[in-house]
């Protein structure tokens, strides 16, 4: 990935049961088989799901206060060297949003050189639908869709276009109810137990290593955009409404 500074990965959702603390979880994981530093971040401070996974990696923190606010943006734009994820609970969701269009924080962190990247878990509710459309709009990040088939059995691209459309979507596809059971259990882990495999892929390694790969693809894509940026062929989809008229 070079020495260019880290991205911000903020996984989202304006509604509950969607599976985002999984893709959440997924993405602790992958960075984590990638050997890379890592940091995490849980708005969920009465139930820190994410934070009780990773209780050394993650840090749970409470936005509704002006104190937790800043301890947040603070670390996010502080750290540059280590990838940062965030699950957003919905009942912090608009909040964060409010806070972070009114420091300009998408604005900021470009200016580091960093990418906030938006995993938004879609869904078939109209007032979702609304809600991306507006923060897209609102806010100069990278939002990348996510498809969990478990909430949504088709998703249009009319209602969710990805910031950058070479990306497409990230697809969750879904899990058997068994299968779901093992992954939720408190401890389990996707690295420690996909490698004990001895007889071909079991449905979690199949199911987790195709997450992988589209994670990998995602931020290759990335990497091929900015390139494309710097000998001057497109602007850069993350860069500020302001940066581009100059």
């Amino acid at each position: 990935m070079g020495s260019r500074p880290a991205p911000v990965y903020v996984v989202a959702s304006p509604r509950p049961r969607v599976g985002r603390t999984l893709l959440a979880r997924l993405l602790m994981e992958y960075a984590i088989d990638n050997g890379r530093p890592l940091v995490g971040f849980d708005l969920s401070p009465r139930e820190p799901m994410l934070a009780g996974r990773f209780p050394k990696l993650v840090w749970p923190i409470d936005i509704a206060e002006t104190r937790g606010q800043m301890e947040l943006f603070d670390r996010l734009l502080v750290d540059t060297a280590s990838i940062k994820v965030v699950d957003l609970g919905y009942g912090a969701f608009e909040q964060f949003f409010d806070v972070a269009g009114n420091i300009d924080f998408a604005q900021e962190a470009h200016r580091r050189g960093m990418d906030t990247v938006i995993f938004f878990v879609a869904d078939h509710a109209m007032a979702t639908v609304r809600t991306f459309a507006k923060l897209q709009a609102r806010m100069p990040a990278i939002f990348q869709p996510v498809h969990n088939e478990s909430v949504s059995l088709t998703i249009s691209a009319e209602d969710f276009p990805p910031t950058r459309p070479d990306c497409g979507f990230i697809r969750m596809p879904r899990l058997s109810q068994l299968v779901r059971g093992v992954v939720d259990r408190p401890s389990f882990s996707f690295n420690s137990t996909v490698p004990r495999q001895q007889n071909g892929p079991s449905e979690i390694h199949s199911w987790s290593s195709d997450l992988y790969r589209q994670f990998r693809d995602f931020e290759l894509r990335l990497q091929f955009g900015r390139l494309n940026v710097s000998l001057g062929f497109a602007a850069p989809a993350s860069t500020p409404p302001a940066a581009r008229k100059s």
